[in-house]
C-alpha cells in the first residue's frame, strides 16, 4: 500500500474521501487483547504527544489558545483515569492530503505518541499499534440545507430524492441505495469531482442534499439522516504497545462507567441542527385527541425494559421514553406484553397492539415484522458474552444462545440454543449449556451485577452498534409516525441520559431482593438460628417479671447473643422503661455515638435511661421518631460524629406491638451511607457547576442571578475577566491555563460571601452576583483586594508566575431589573476598566432602561 493511499484512509474520517473507500474492521481485531502486566497502573504526570489536523468538532485549536472538539474531550475523560498531561502538535501542509501524510510522518518517526481518527484495517494494523477498543463511530450520512426544505422528520414523505455525491465514493453509494431503498424513496444522484461542487448544487436546489460523513460539519447545513457505522481509533507508533494496553484498558473503563459518553460528545459536536421540533398546534391537537394506544412488549431486556411479574406495570428505558411522550404531547398507552411465539409478525398481528416497544432498528428486521420504524431512543455497542473456559478463536463452532424473538437463526442449525430471554441466555453461557451469545453495553453489565455469572467475560465488537426505536403496525398514520419522530428526535440529552441512569442503575429494594434469593439458606439456617435465640430470650424475659434482681443481668445475656450474630449496628427502645440499647458491632467502631450511655460489662452494647429525653436533647426530631416512634421505615439524615467527621445515616425502624396490637419497642438497624448520598448530591452538583472551577456555570448563574434580580435582593452584579490570558496558553500550556482560571475561581470564592453567586461565564471570564445589598465601602474594599492581590499559578516546571484580573460592576438598588440590563452595564465597566490599563476595577451606579 502506497504511502499516499495510507494518507487517504486516515483521512476518510476526516473527510469523505473521493478514491478510496474505507477499510473494514476485520473479524480478526474482534478478538481479546492480552493486556500489559502494569496495564491497570495509571502512568504518574506523563507527557502524550498527540499529533492532530485542525479539524471543526474533532480536534480544534481556538483563538484564545485552547482546545475543543469530540477527540479532545475524550482525551480530557481519559487524563482523568491516567493521569496523562497532553502536548498537542499539529501536522502542517497546504493540502488535507499534504497534512495527513505530515501526521503519518509523525506518527512512524515517533515525533508523537497517539494520533487520533483513524480507520482500521490489516495493512495499518501492520505499520501502527491500534487499542481493541474503539472510541467513537463515524456514519455515512446525508446533509440538507438549512433553509428547512429538506428535514429529519419529513425525509420519510419524499418521493424521490437527489443526492450530490463524489462519482468515485462506490462504497458508500451502495449504503444510500440501501438506505433509499429501505425507506422507500427513489433515488437520484448527482455526480461530483469536489466538495465545493456539492454544496454549491445542494444549496441551489439541484440536489436535495450532499453524501458526506457525520463528523465533518458543514456550515449552512443540517444532518438529516446517517447510517451505515464505522468506529475510529486512536493508534501509536509500531511497537508502542504500552501506551495503547493502558489506553485500551482506560476506554474499556469508561464504556462501564459512562456508555453514554460517545453519543452525548457525538450530539455535542456533530449532531447539531437548526431543525424545529416543537410541535405545532395542529399536531398537538391531534395527539391529545388520539385513542389510546396499544403497546407491545418484548422478552424482558433490563434495563431497556421489563414487566413486572406482580404488578404488571413497565419498566426501564422504554418506560422513560413514553413518560416524555405522553408528558409533551398527551399521548396514553397501554402496555400489552407479548408472548413467546416461533412467529414473532403472526404474534404481533394477534395481540392487536398499534406499536411495538423495544425494535432493533434495523430495517431487514422492520420489514420482516412488517413494521414501520420510528427514530430511534437508545444506542449502545455490541458485546460478545462467553463463558470464560471457550477461546474466543473458536466461536464458529461454538454454541450461540439466543432469545426466542431471534428463533429464526436457529433454523437448520445445530450450534443454536433458544432460551426465552437475554437473562436466560447469559445464565446458559454462565453454567456451560452455552459457549456465547450476544448482548449490548445496558444489558450484560445489568445482569452480570445482579446475578452469578462469574464464570463470563465479555469481547466488545467494535464495529458493531445496536439502535432500539418504536415500531408501528402498517399500515400507520403519517400524523402519528410524524409526532412521535419529532418529539424523539428533540429529546434533550440531559433527559435523554437521565432517563438511561435512572434505569441503568439497579434499584436498592431490587438489590436486597436479589441478595435474599442468593443467600437463601443461609440466611435460613440464620433466621432459624435467630428464631431460637428469640424464643430463649422470650422465656429468660418471662422469668424476670418475677425474679426483678435478675433482670439486668439476664437482658445482658440476650443482648450478648443477639449481637453476637451481626457485624452491624442494632438497636431497641423499649417504650415501657424509657431505655435505647444500642449494639457495639465487631470489628469497624461505632456508627452512631450515645451520650450519656452505659456500656455493657462485655462491651457488646450500650444502653441509654431516660432516652426520650436525652435524644430529645441532643438530636433532631427526625432522629428522635426513627428511634422511638418511627412512621416510616427508614429515615436518612446528616449526623455529626464525636471525631468531627459529618456524614449521613440510615437508620431502619420496626415497631413491635404485642398481642393487643399495643406498641411495645421500636428495633432496627442504623447503616452509614456517606458514599449513597455524596454519588447523588456529585450527580446534582455536576449538573449545576462547571467541570473545571467548580463554580456554578453559565447557564446555573444565569437563572439563579437572574431570579434575584428580578426580585430586587441583588446588591451588585460584578464582571472578572483574567488580563492578557491568551498569552498563558500560548506560554505555558493548556494546563497551567487551567490551573489559572482554578485559582482564580478559589480568589473569587475568599473574597465574597458564602451566599454570594460566584460563576464561570466562559473561558476567562466569570462573574459575580451579590445576594442581598452591600455597603459601597465593602464593595470597594473586596474589588480593591482582588485586583491588588491577582492570581498566582505554576507551569508544567512548577515555576510560578502570575496574571492580574480586571473587574466591571453595577451597584444596585432595592428595585427590579433584568439579567441583561444589569450584564449589559458591569459588561460596559469592564470594557471601560480594560481600556485603562486593565489591573483595576470600575463600578458603576445602576441606570434603569
Amino acid at each position: 500500500m502506497t504511502r499516499s493511499a495510507i494518507a487517504m484512509l486516515l483521512a476518510c474520517m476526516l473527510t469523505l474521501a473521493p478514491t478510496l473507500p474505507t477499510a473494514e474492521v476485520s473479524q480478526a481485531f474482534a478478538q481479546t487483547a492480552e493486556a500489559a502486566p502494569n496495564a491497570a497502573e495509571p502512568a504518574q504526570q506523563r507527557v502524550v504527544k498527540v499529533g492532530y489536523i485542525n479539524l471543526k468538532g474533532m480536534i480544534e485549536r481556538n483563538d484564545d489558545g485552547s482546545f475543543s472538539g469530540y477527540a479532545y474531550d475524550y482525551l480530557v475523560h481519559v487524563a482523568q483515569y491516567t493521569g496523562w498531561t497532553y502536548e498537542f502538535v499539529e501536522a502542517q501542509g497546504e493540502t488535507e492530503n499534504e497534512r495527513a501524510l505530515a501526521l503519518l510522518d509523525m506518527l512512524d518517526t515517533g515525533e508523537v505518541d497517539l494520533e487520533g481518527n483513524m480507520v482500521y484495517s490489516e495493512q495499518l494494523a501492520e505499520l501502527y499499534e491500534y487499542p481493541q477498543n474503539s472510541y467513537g463511530t463515524a456514519h455515512t450520512a446525508l446533509f440538507a440545507p438549512s433553509n428547512g426544505a429538506l428535514t429529519q422528520t419529513n425525509l420519510a414523505t419524499r418521493g424521490t430524492l437527489r443526492v450530490a455525491l463524489y462519482q468515485s465514493a462506490k462504497q458508500r453509494r451502495e449504503e444510500l441505495e440501501y438506505f433509499c431503498s429501505q425507506n422507500k424513496l427513489k433515488l437520484e444522484t448527482v455526480e461530483c469531482t469536489s466538495l465545493e461542487e456539492m454544496q454549491d448544487l445542494a444549496l441551489s436546489g439541484e440536489a436535495d442534499a450532499l453524501l458526506d460523513v457525520d463528523v465533518n460539519v458543514h456550515d449552512g447545513f443540517d444532518m438529516v439522516a446517517w447510517f451505515a457505522a464505522r468506529p475510529y481509533f486512536f493508534a501509536a507508533p509500531h511497537g508502542q504497545r504500552e501506551i495503547i494496553d493502558e489506553l485500551d484498558a482506560t476506554i474499556a473503563r469508561i464504556n462501564e462507567s459512562d456508555p453514554t459518553l460517545q453519543n452525548t460528545l457525538r450530539s455535542k459536536y456533530f449532531m447539531e441542527s437548526n431543525e424545529n421540533y416543537a410541535l405545532t398546534e395542529d399536531e398537538l391537537a391531534f395527539a391529545q385527541n388520539h385513542r389510546s394506544l396499544r403497546v407491545g412488549v418484548l422478552s424482558d431486556k433490563q434495563p431497556v425494559q421489563s414487566i413486572d411479574p406482580a404488578t404488571g406495570e413497565l419498566k426501564g428505558v422504554t418506560r422513560g421514553v413514553l413518560d416524555y411522550l405522553s408528558d409533551m404531547a398527551g399521548l396514553e398507552f397501554e402496555i400489552v406484553p407479548l408472548e413467546r411465539s416461533d412467529d414473532m409478525a403472526a404474534a404481533i398481528k394477534a395481540a392487536d397492539v398499534d406499536m411495538v416497544a423495544g425494535i432493533d432498528a434495523n430495517y431487514s428486521v422492520s420489514e420482516s415484522l412488517d413494521l414501520s420504524l420510528s427514530a430511534p431512543y437508545l444506542t449502545a455497542s455490541t458485546l460478545i458474552v462467553y463463558n470464560k473456559f471457550i477461546n474466543p478463536d473458536e466461536f464458529p463452532t461454538k454454541k450461540l444462545a439466543v432469545p426466542w424473538e431471534l428463533s429464526s437463526l436457529a433454523k437448520n442449525r445445530d450450534n443454536i440454543a433458544v432460551y426465552d430471554t437475554i437473562e436466560a441466555c447469559l445464565e446458559a453461557v454462565n453454567n456451560g449449556e452455552a459457549d456465547y451469545t450476544y448482548a449490548n453495553t445496558y444489558t450484560a453489565p445489568y445482569y452480570t451485577s445482579i446475578g452469578n455469572l462469574g464464570n463470563v467475560l465479555t469481547l466488545p465488537q467494535s464495529t458493531i452498534t445496536s439502535t432500539t426505536a418504536f415500531g408501528f403496525v402498517r399500515p400507520v398514520e403519517p400524523e402519528l409516525l410524524l409526532v412521535v419522530d419529532k418529539l424523539l428526535r428533540g429529546l434533550p440529552a440531559e433527559q435523554r441520559d437521565s432517563i438511561m441512569y435512572d434505569n441503568a442503575l439497579i434499584d436498592q429494594s431490587e438489590q436486597v431482593n436479589l441478595f435474599l434469593q442468593d443467600h437463601l439458606l443461609e440466611i435460613a439456617a440464620g433466621c432459624i438460628t435467630l428464631l431460637m435465640v428469640v424464643i430463649v430470650l422470650l422465656a429468660l424475659y418471662l422469668r424476670t417479671r418475677t425474679r426483678a434482681g435478675r433482670r439486668m443481668r439476664e437482658e445482658n445475656r440476650r443482648f450478648q447473643k443477639l449481637y453476637g450474630l451481626t457485624n452491624e449496628q442494632l438497636f431497641e427502645y423499649s417504650m415501657e422503661n424509657d431505655t435505647l440499647i444500642l449494639s457495639n458491632p465487631k470489628g469497624p467502631e461505632a456508627i452512631a455515638e450515645i451520650p450519656a450511655s452505659e456500656q455493657s460489662d462485655d462491651g457488646s452494647y450500650r444502653v441509654l435511661h431516660h432516652a426520650h429525653a436525652q435524644i430529645a436533647v441532643n438530636s433532631d426530631p427526625e432522629m428522635l421518631d426513627a428511634f422511638t416512634s418511627p412512621n416510616r421505615l427508614v429515615t436518612d439524615l446528616p449526623y455529626h460524629f464525636a471525631n468531627g467527621d459529618e456524614g449521613w445515616l440510615r437508620i431502619i425502624s420496626n415497631l413491635v406491638t404485642n398481642d393487643e396490637g399495643r406498641p411495645i419497642s421500636v428495633i432496627g438497624k442504623v447503616v452509614r451511607i456517606d458514599d449513597e448520598v455524596r454519588e447523588r448530591m456529585d450527580l446534582s452538583k455536576r449538573a449545576h457547576h462547571d467541570g473545571l472551577t467548580g463554580l456554578l456555570n453559565w447557564e446555573t448563574f444565569k437563572e439563579r442571578a437572574g431570579e434575584l434580580l428580578a426580585a430586587g435582593k441583588a446588591g451588585a452584579l460584578l464582571i472578572i475577566d483574567a488580563d492578557n490570558f491568551k498569552g498563558v496558553n500560548d506560554t505555558y500550556g493548556h494546563l497551567a491555563g487551567d490551573g489559572a482560571l482554578r485559582q482564580t475561581a478559589e480568589a473569587l470564592r475568599r473574597a465574597f460571601r458564602p451566599n454570594d453567586l460566584v460563576g464561570r461565564l466562559g473561558g476567562d471570564e466569570f462573574a459575580v452576583c451579590l445576594n442581598g445589598p452591600i455597603d459601597h465601602d465593602q464593595l470597594v474594599e473586596r474589588c480593591a483586594r482582588i485586583v491588588g492581590e491577582g492570581v498566582a499559578y505554576v507551569d508544567q516546571a512548577d515555576v510560578e508566575h502570575s496574571i492580574t484580573l480586571s473587574i466591571g460592576g453595577v451597584e444596585l438598588k432595592d428595585e427590579p431589573i433584568s439579567y441583561r440590563n444589569a450584564y449589559q452595564q458591569a459588561d460596559s465597566a469592564l470594557y471601560r476598566a480594560k481600556e485603562e490599563g486593565k489591573d483595576r476595577f470600575v463600578l458603576e451606579k445602576v441606570a434603569r432602561k
